[in-house]
């Protein structure tokens, strides 16, 4: 069970322009702070605010944050530690002095990158390819969110559905999330719960990508133990953690 050196190569260089890495300097040991700056090709996830965001990859933090607070950054994070950089008195605190600048911490998440020595996966024949001509069309009519997003920032690309009496059952799709990396996402109606579909789906599209030279990574909730499961059975090891920043609601502003 390994991540392979191209996969780690590729993903850093999505990193670079996630989180402006050209322009970091380090702050303490494995941490790195930059400027904020949307750089063209960058991940940019749905209506998170880039005035704050942290990547932490393989040791190292990566931390992306407005002019307005570089200074209060450096001051703050001279002490964390990467890999204890998500402990809940760290986000806490963060999330506190967001608030005074009218943003709150989105969400923390864990992503998953592709096992180099997973095993191939055969089709069972009853399964469909979707493009995304056929996505497009699907808008509106979709009962697989966490397959399809239709996110603008995230554009779905490619999916694949489990069929059963003419009926799509499953599904997992994939977005470019930036210049390098896409994102797999999966979704079972609940009645085919229980049934192996999401693995099976999941590994089938991480081949495809990985044979058109695309980059898949899969992301989900620390808590979420089930889509955790589902990541490591279908071929992907635990890479990378990551928190963004969204702004706050007049309403939530107190």
């Amino acid at each position: 069970m390994k991540i392979s050196k191209s996969v780690m190569d590729t993903v850093y260089e999505q990193f670079k322009l996630d989180c402006n890495i050209d322009e970091a300097r380090m702050i303490a040991d494995g941490i790195y702070l930059s400027p904020s700056k949307i750089l063209e090709g960058a991940r940019i996830i749905d209506k998170t605010d880039p005035f704050l965001r942290v990547v932490v990859f393989m040791g190292k933090a990566y931390v992306m944050a407005d002019e307005s607070i570089l200074g209060g950054c450096e001051e703050l994070f001279k002490d964390y530690k990467p890999e204890w950089f998500f402990s809940f008195n760290n986000l806490r605190t963060i999330d506190h002095i967001l608030r005074e600048y009218g943003r709150e911490i989105v969400d923390t998440h864990i992503y998953f990158l592709p096992d180099e020595d997973a095993e191939r996966e055969e089709p069972s024949g009853n399964e469909i390819w979707i493009d995304e001509r056929e996505i497009a069309r699907m808008k509106g009519k979709n009962p697989f969110n966490k397959a399809l997003c239709y996110s603008a920032t995230q554009p779905d690309v490619i999916a694949v559905a489990a069929v059963e009496d003419g009926r799509k059952i499953a599904m997992a799709g994939a977005s470019k999330d930036g210049k390098y990396a896409y994102q797999i996402g999966i979704d079972v109606l609940r009645e085919y719960e229980g049934r192996g579909l999401a693995t099976h789906l999941v590994r089938l599209l991480r081949q495809r990508l990985l044979e058109e030279g695309k980059l898949p990574f899969y992301g989900t909730n620390e808590s979420h133990a089930v889509s955790r499961s589902i990541a490591v059975k279908a071929g992907f090891l635990p890479a990378f953690s990551e928190f963004s920043v969204k702004k706050l609601k007049k309403d939530d502003k107190k």
